[in-house]
């Protein structure tokens, strides 16, 4: 009886500390806020989004259609949507499915159009002046910018690309790290410093680019 006894007490042990195990475990993992729009309406949520721009001539082509956000800004503009939200932290996750992207419309007077880019912006203030961007362009090929104080620098070394069909872009931010995400693989990590806690999210493409977005997330830490 007393070997009974002993083993429903270490059983009862044993459940206890599985249980204290599990709480902390759940204790230990992250807490975050997941914002996502994948663009399944008619038109282009207002609670969620605003027409943007921080450069050249406002408007263009917007339309939420077939399950994608299509648009085409106006000549030498960056024009897009910005999030309503504003999010605050320096961990998150910003993605965008890009379904197409295409050159701009040639102006009368250019040869040939520039690259069409599909741009992922994190803004951190309203004038673009300090911004973090990785974009895809008509090429095929990534590139990955930062603009500090109104000073733009490059921070790819030119050979990134995909041919993939529908990639997705990601940043992600670890205190001062970024990092560029394709498809959930890391293609670039760099250091910028002393970058705002508080930002917003915007999509766009450089000048009468034709960019379509298929999906975008965000992902804060709480």
């Amino acid at each position: 009886m007393k070997s009974f006894s002993r083993l429903v007490s270490l059983i009862a042990a044993l459940s206890l500390s599985a249980a204290c195990a599990l709480a902390q475990a759940a204790q230990q993992q992250p807490q975050v806020e997941e914002w996502v729009d994948n663009f399944d309406g008619a038109t282009l949520d207002a609670s969620k989004w605003e027409r943007f721009s921080f450069q050249g001539t406002s408007g263009g082509k917007l339309k939420v259609e077939e399950g994608e956000l299509r648009m085409r800004g106006m000549h030498e503009s960056r024009s897009g949507v910005r999030s309503k939200q504003s999010f605050t932290g320096d961990r998150f996750i910003f993605e965008g499915t890009i379904a197409k992207v295409e050159m701009p419309l040639p102006a009368p007077d250019e040869k040939r159009a520039p690259l069409g880019t599909a741009v992922l912006a994190i803004m951190f203030d309203g004038s673009g002046r300090n911004r973090i961007e990785w974009m895809w362009t008509s090429e095929k090929t990534l590139e990955a910018w930062a603009v500090v104080d109104g000073a733009g620098e490059r921070l790819d070394n030119r050979t990134l690309g995909t041919k993939l069909k529908n990639p997705t872009l990601g940043i992600v931010r670890r205190g001062d790290e970024f990092l560029f995400m394709l498809n959930g693989q890391e293609g670039l990590s760099k250091t910028i410093k002393n970058m705002p806690r508080t930002f917003r999210v915007m999509l766009y493409g450089w000048s009468s680019s034709e960019n379509h977005w298929d999906s975008v997330r965000v992902v804060t830490a709480k």
